[in-house]
């Protein structure tokens, strides 16, 4: 392999690693936001649950 073919390699894996932590960062931060409406007392179905 080339110079040139590591470097898009290591490119590709670096854009593949970047994709991986934003999806789950987002994923974790629907998850505690939904968690946290579920917790406040304006929300209704948080009263019918307690």
């Amino acid at each position: 392999m080339d110079r040139q073919g590591t470097l898009l390699l290591a490119l590709g894996l670096l854009i593949v690693a970047a994709a991986v932590v934003s999806a789950s960062g987002w994923i974790l931060f629907v998850r505690d936001r939904r968690a946290s409406r579920a917790i406040t007392p304006e929300h209704h179905e948080a009263i019918e649950g307690h």
